[in-house]
């Protein structure tokens, strides 16, 4: 299931790169998400920026990958997975091998020692000469960036039979152009807030705001973060956030998981439009939900941002929509806390958490 949905999600995206994806990368993510590696993939623009597309395949494999004792069970998932971690590697080299036919510019390293091998490509895949494009050193290797281009290694890690390899692709697509629909986040979070309603749940209105001294206080304080405040990310660190949190219980996974992809391509509408801020657009399957917010978007001087994000904990499936001002600091405990200042916390009703004993 989560796999298929993925699948039909990557051909829709596909779909709006008007054919600027090289039909052999295409190919490639089709035969890896066969494999169970599909690609995580990001696309960011809006405001006249150039619209790009980043595609990024890990593949790992340890021996010690399951905690449980070596059974015969255990032992079909590892060959299992290093089957599939040599065929994925296998293809991945094929295609490259015959990219490099076609590349503006093109690196290709290889070390072999003792069955621990070292592989490295390198490409500008873009053969306009107008357009920009820079080299750059990732360690000892060279990295091209252009309108497309394409970066993987694969290594051995520091235990024995442990490896690991990481590609990305990135391509620039054509933007929305002027006869593109204005797009607005106000109207996004509008669609989004009538699906909940549609479905029965409402949200709960939170506001956590943290300034300068009490994040310097907390910093000199050596807190943990789980202790004390998640910071997400922003312009400095002080900053207002306020949130709308609809939570689906944990037993109605499958509810969340039918809203999760509902916003998904939503948010991947929206970014077809022109807009009037930038935007980060993640499409992960539900159960790699954790890696990155569904969309985020944020002015240009990073000083405002809004998120679509959904979290979860043992209290439920936490679909959750922020304004922010500065930084974006989440509270410890944040689904349960309505008000949160500089430290001064106020809980939902019948949310508190139970005093330790």
């Amino acid at each position: 299931m989560k796999r298929t949905v993925f699948f039909l999600m990557l051909a829709l995206l596909c779909a709006t790169s008007h054919a600027q994806i090289n039909p052999k990368m295409q190919q490639l993510f089709d035969k890896l998400t066969q494999l169970g590696e599909a690609p995580r993939i990001i696309k960011h623009g809006g405001m006249d920026q150039p619209t790009v597309l980043e595609y990024g395949v890990h593949l790992y494999y340890s021996p010690n990958m399951y905690r449980d004792p070596h059974t015969p069970f255990i032992d079909s998932l590892l060959r299992e997975d290093k089957n599939n971690l040599e065929q994925g590697l296998a293809a991945i080299r094929h295609t490259l091998d015959d990219l490099q036919a076609e590349a503006a510019e093109s690196y290709h390293y290889e070390y072999h020692k003792g069955g621990r091998d070292t592989i490295v490509y390198s490409m500008n895949l873009c053969r306009d000469t107008v357009l920009y494009t820079s080299k750059h050193r990732s360690g000892s290797h060279p990295l091209f960036y252009s309108n497309e281009y394409l970066y993987f290694s694969y290594q051995p890690y520091h235990k024995e039979s442990e490896v690991g390899a990481n590609l990305q692709y990135t391509v620039n697509i054509p933007s929305p152009g002027p006869q593109a629909e204005k797009n607005s986040f106000e109207s996004l979070v509008a669609d989004i807030v009538k699906l909940f309603k549609q479905n029965k749940i409402k949200p709960r209105t939170a506001m956590w705001q943290h300034d300068k001294a009490y994040s310097d206080s907390i910093l000199a304080a050596k807190i943990p973060a789980f202790e004390s405040m998640v910071c997400i990310g922003g312009h400095d660190n002080e900053g207002k956030t306020n949130a709308q949190i609809f939570t689906v219980p944990c037993e109605q996974e499958e509810k969340a998981r039918r809203l999760y992809d509902e916003i998904s391509r939503m948010a991947l509408r929206f970014t077809e439009g022109n807009l009037d801020v930038m935007y980060r657009y993640n499409y992960l399957p539900f159960e790699d939900s954790f890696w990155g917010a569904i969309m985020a978007c944020y002015t240009l001087d990073e000083t405002q941002s809004y998120t679509i994000d959904m979290r979860r904990n043992e209290s439920g499936f936490h679909f959750v929509i922020t304004q922010t001002n500065g930084m974006e600091w989440f509270p410890a405990g944040w689904s349960s806390i309505k008000s949160f200042v500089n430290g001064k916390v106020t809980f939902f009703k019948g949310m508190k958490p139970k005093e330790k004993q």
